[in-house]
């Protein structure tokens, strides 16, 4: 048998060159567009979730002296010295919600770099980590005059902050 030009044989099955060309493109097209669903979706499976890392049975209310604001992308932190009730200071990281939310409820960069510079005194409400390290997420900042009150997160746990824990919530170590 005799085959012109336009057909391929591949393991005693006759193609026609336009069907494998077809299909070709086809499979480009799907290695493409799953490689473009692999490339998206490792961002968000790096990402962490509020409940992976932290407890929010868990409520704590830190107060301390701000050592350092730092406002990064994906999530700010802030550096603080609590003093527990032996005397000894402790080195907490209390974690932010994202830059934008932050600028939404009016945690400015001016109000970063004041309280940095002033070590000023603030009460942070926040919810402790599962691991039992020193870190928290913040839920919410009260700044040393007392009046002003930032809320840091948008979408937390139900968990009211005005809510009087059951146990003893203070620091301890």
């Amino acid at each position: 048998m005799t085959l012109g030009s336009e057909w391929c044989v591949k393991r005693n099955n006759v193609y026609r060159k336009d069907a494998l060309e077809d299909l070709m493109k086809k499979l480009r097209l799907l290695f493409s567009l799953g490689g473009c669903l692999l490339a998206t979706w490792i961002p968000m499976y790096a990402h962490h979730s509020f409940q992976a890392e932290y407890d929010d049975g868990k409520p704590i209310v830190l107060k301390g002296t701000v050592t350092k604001v730092s406002p990064d992308n994906p999530h700010g932190w802030i550096y603080m010295d609590v003093t527990n009730e032996n005397g000894k200071v402790i080195h907490w990281a209390v974690e932010l919600p994202p830059p934008n939310v932050l600028q939404k409820n009016g945690f400015s960069t001016a109000i970063y770099k004041s309280m940095e510079e002033a070590h000023e005194e603030v009460t942070v409400q926040a919810f402790l980590s599962k691991d039992g390290s020193k870190h928290a997420w913040a839920g919410g900042l009260t700044r040393g005059d007392g009046k002003t009150v930032i809320t840091l997160g948008g979408s937390l746990p139900a968990q009211p902050f005005n809510a009087k824990p059951t146990t003893d919530r203070k620091v301890k170590q």
